[in-house]
């Protein structure tokens, strides 16, 4: 087991579900926590096993895979660095609804389930702070089926693109969060068909791209492009 930092402490505070938790209380959550070093395609753990434990990425990135009725597999979501996942799974009948497999060399920090609930019952404020990040996770899933479901092959990357973006109003470089061929699973696209919309979009003079940083000069004007096309 390897020895937790003092700054993951400060990490887990300025998460959502974290942010009012006592330093004591946090601490004693931590002493039972432990750092799990990953290697690239390392399986954290798969889709219908029994949860024991949830998790913070300190470094690396790890994707999110749920098998598809047609027996492939989809990269549901990108989990970065300082994010918090697989915390659902304590309202879900303690099994994981997808695979979690690491994307390069990931470190990642196990945090036990068992105790972690034993101190939400005996506190109901935090138990509602969690049903409030868990609504907004729905939201967020919401308008993902949106945009797999309605939006255009185009759309639904420029909505990606422009959720990369600090703000809409001002010129911004972005890095994808993965490999392109992640990012086409992420948007239900092909990498042939990323790699073609990305020639478009850079034909029209809305991005550059330099191997996977993109320069994006004006989202607004991009936003306005996507609105107009679709496959």
């Amino acid at each position: 087991m390897e020895a937790i930092a003092d700054n993951v402490s400060s990490l887990l505070r300025e998460t959502s579900l974290f942010s009012a938790w006592p330093e004591a209380l946090l601490d004693s959550l931590l002493k039972q926590s432990k750092k799990v070093n990953l290697g690239s395609g390392d399986i954290l753990f798969v889709e219908k096993a029994t949860a024991n434990a949830f998790y913070l990425v300190l470094s690396g990135r790890i994707h999110l895979i749920a098998a598809a009725a047609t027996g492939q597999e989809k990269i549901v979501e990108i989990i970065q660095k300082n994010d918090l996942f697989a915390e659902a799974v304590a309202f879900l009948g303690g099994r994981y609804p997808v695979t979690a497999a690491a994307e390069g060399s990931t470190t990642v920090l196990e945090i036990p389930l068992a105790l972690f609930l034993e101190i939400l019952e005996q506190r109901p404020q935090l138990m509602r702070q969690m049903l409030a990040r868990l609504s907004m996770r729905l939201h967020f899933l919401v308008k993902e089926l949106r945009q797999l479901s309605v939006e255009s092959a185009e759309q639904r990357l420029v909505s990606y693109l422009l959720d990369l973006c600090p703000a809409l109003d001002a010129a911004a470089v972005v890095e994808l969060p993965a490999k392109k061929s992640a990012v086409a699973a992420r948007l239900g696209l092909t990498p042939e068909t990323l790699s073609r919309l990305l020639a478009r979009l850079r034909k029209a003079g809305l991005i550059t791209v330099n191997r996977r940083v993109l320069d994006i000069p004006d989202p607004r004007a991009l936003q306005c492009w996507a609105a107009g096309h679709s496959t």
